[in-house]
C-alpha cells in the first residue's frame, strides 16, 4: 500500500531520539531559520569575521559600551583588551599582564576586568579613558580556574573570585562581602529578579566534580539566603531567559530551566557518554526572544557541531526547541581544537568569539545580512513502525516558494544507516515550486530511511521550503511473521 510521510512544520527543534520527537522536530539542521514561522525553512543570516587579524586570543566576554560610549569592548584569555568603534574599527587596547580574561563588565561609565589576583578598570568611557590594572588587589588567585565573573547589581556589582564574592557599592570595596565554603570556585553570575545568582562548582575543570550549587543573594543580607544543589554537575553557564534561569550543568551539554524543580529541555546532541564538553560562561545570550549558546569553550570531541546553538521560541503557542543556528565564520565545526569563547547579542547586531585551531576571530551577525550560503535540514529516521519489515520509498517531494535566480535545493537519502547521503542533481530552476528525487528500483528497499534537504544561495535571498514528503510502499503484503 502507498503511503505518505508528511512533514510540513519544522519548529520542533533537534530531536533528542533518533525515531521520534515533538511535532515539526527533526535528527540534525544547520544554519537553518526554524523560528520564524513554523511551517517555513530557511537559512539564517551570515556569519561574517569582523575583527580583521586584530584579535589575538580567544575572546571571553563582550560588553557594549552603551550608555557611556558607542564602541564595544572584548577581552580574550591571554588578557588582550579590544575595542571595536562604531565605525568598525578595531584596535588592540593592551595586553593585561598576569590575566586569563577572567571577568569583564560595564559599571558606571568604567569597564572593570578581573586578573589573577586583583581587578583592573579602565574609562571614564565616555571622556579619555585610561587603564588601572590594580584599581583593587588581593582577590583569591584564579589562575587555575581561569574565571573570575563580574556583574552589575542594583547599585554596584559584585566579583567572585574563588570562593569569595567581593562587592562594589560605588565607594567602597568589600573583598568577601559572601563567602562559601573552602574549596568552592565561582564561576558565573546572573541576575534573577530580586536576586544575584551565583554559580559555583567544586575543582578547576568542568570535569573534576558532579558538585554544583546555585547560591541567591538579596544584595544587602549579611549571609547568602538560600542555596540550592545542582542535580547534574557543575554549573558552567546561566542566563536570565524570559525571567527564568537556563542553565549548562556538568560535561554532558544538558540544557535546565527552572531551579525548582529543575527541568532538563534539550541536550547538545551528538555528545557520546566518553566525551565532555565546557560551555564558557561568556558564551550564553538573548538574542531576538531566543536565547543563543556557543558550543563549546573546550571539548574532547570531534562529532559535535561546535557553533551557535539556540534555544526557544517566538510565541508561546509553539513549544521552545533546540537549533543548530549558525555556523562560524571559518566554516569549520568539528574538532576539538575549535573554542566558542563568547557570545553576546546587541540590538540587531550578534558577536562571537572564537578560535579555530591557531586563527582566532570575532564574528558579527546583522539580521539585514545575506543568508549563509548553505544550511542543511536532516529528517528523523524513519521506519514505519517496525525495523524488522522492508518498505519501498518511491518518490522524495520537497514543496518550496518559487525560486529566484542562485537559490537551490538538493534531495538526498539514505538507507539503513548508511554512512553517507546519496543526493540528487540540486534543482535551481528559477520560478520552480517543488523538487523531486525519485528512489531507483535497486537502492529503493529499506528498514529505516532518512532523507535530507539542502538549502543553498549565491545571492542575498534565501530558498524557502514549506513542506517535506516521502511517498513510499509498506509492503505489507509481503510481511511474514
Amino acid at each position: 500500500m502507498k503511503k505518505l510521510l508528511i512533514q510540513k512544520y519544522f519548529n520542533g527543534g533537534i530531536s533528542e531520539s533518533e525515531k521520534e520527537g515533538a511535532r515539526g522536530s527533526f535528527y540534525f539542521s544547520n544554519n537553518l531559520d526554524i523560528y520564524s514561522d513554523s511551517s517555513k525553512l530557511s537559512l539564517n543570516s551570515l556569519t561574517t569575521k569582523n575583527s580583521g587579524t586584530t584579535v589575538v586570543d580567544l575572546v571571553k566576554w563582550i560588553k557594549a559600551g552603551t550608555p557611556y560610549s558607542t564602541n564595544t569592548y572584548f577581552y580574550g584569555n591571554a588578557g588582550h583588551v579590544y575595542v571595536r568603534a562604531s565605525n568598525g574599527t578595531w584596535t588592540d587596547l593592551q595586553t593585561t599582564s598576569n590575566s586569563y580574561g577572567q571577568g569583564f563588565e560595564i559599571y558606571n561609565d568604567y569597564l572593570y576586568y578581573t586578573q589573577n589576583t586583583q581587578i583592573g578598570r579602565y574609562g571614564t568611557l565616555s571622556g579619555t579613558p585610561a587603564f588601572d590594572d590594580d584599581w583593587q588587589t588581593g582577590l583569591n588567585d584564579t589562575s587555575t580556574t581561569k574565571f573570575a565573573p563580574i556583574k552589575a547589581f542594583q547599585a554596584g556589582f559584585a566579583v567572585g573570585h574563588g570562593n569569595y564574592l567581593g562587592w562594589w557599592d560605588g565607594s567602597v570595596w568589600d573583598t568577601d562581602r559572601i563567602v562559601l565554603p573552602p574549596g568552592f570556585n565561582i564561576r558565573t553570575l546572573d541576575v534573577l529578579d530580586e536576586y544575584l545568582v551565583i554559580g559555583a562548582w567544586r575543582g578547576t575543570a568542568i570535569t573534576d566534580t558532579e558538585d554544583g550549587y546555585l547560591v541567591f543573594w538579596d544584595g544587602t543580607s549579611t549571609y547568602a539566603n538560600f542555596f540550592i544543589r545542582v542535580p547534574d554537575g557543575a554549573v558552567s553557564a546561566m542566563i536570565n531567559s524570559r525571567n527564568r534561569l537556563l542553565s549548562t550543568y556538568g560535561s554532558s551539554g544538558n540544557l535546565y530551566l527552572g531551579y525548582n524543580p529543575f527541568q532538563k529541555v534539550a541536550q547538545i546532541p551528538k555528545l557520546t557518554n566518553t566525551k565532555y564538553i565546557d560551555v564558557y560562561p561568556g558564551a550564553i545570550t538573548n538574542w531576538k526572544g531566543l536565547t543563543l549558546i556557543g558550543v563549546a569553550g573546550a571539548t574532547d570531541s570531534a562529532s559535535i557541531y561546535q557553533g551557535i546553538y539556540q534555544y526557544g521560541t517566538k510565541n508561546d503557542k509553539y513549544g521552545e526547541a533546540l537549533n543548530f543556528g549558525y555556523t562560524i565564520s571559518s566554516g569549520n565545526t568539528s574538532a576539538t581544537n575549535i573554542s566558542i569563547g563568547s557570545v553576546q547579542g546587541f540590538g540587531d547586531e550578534l558577536y562571537i568569539g572564537w578560535k579555530d585551531n591557531t586563527t582566532y576571530g570575532v564574528d558579527r551577525i546583522i539580521q539585514t545580512a545575506s543568508p549563509f550560503a548553505t544550511g542543511t535540514w536532516e529528517s528523523l529516521i524513519f521506519d514505519d513502525g517496525s525495523v524488522g519489515r522492508d518498505k519501498l520509498a518511491l518518490v522524495i517531494k520537497v514543496n518550496h516558494l518559487p525560486l529566484v535566480s542562485g537559490e537551490s535545493i538538493q534531495l538526498g537519502y539514505k538507507t539503513n544507516r548508511a554512512s553517507s547521503y546519496t543526493t540528487d542533481t540540486a534543482n535551481s530552476t528559477v520560478g520552480s515550486t517543488e523538487t523531486r528525487l525519485p528512489i531507483k528500483a535497486s537502492a529503493a528497499r529499506f528498514r529505516e530511511f532518512q532523507f535530507e534537504v539542502v538549502l543553498a544561495t549565491s545571492g542575498s535571498t534565501s530558498p524557502t521550503v514549506t513542506e517535506v514528503s516521502l511517498l513510499y510502499d509498506n509492503l505489507l503484503e509481503e510481511a511474514k511473521y
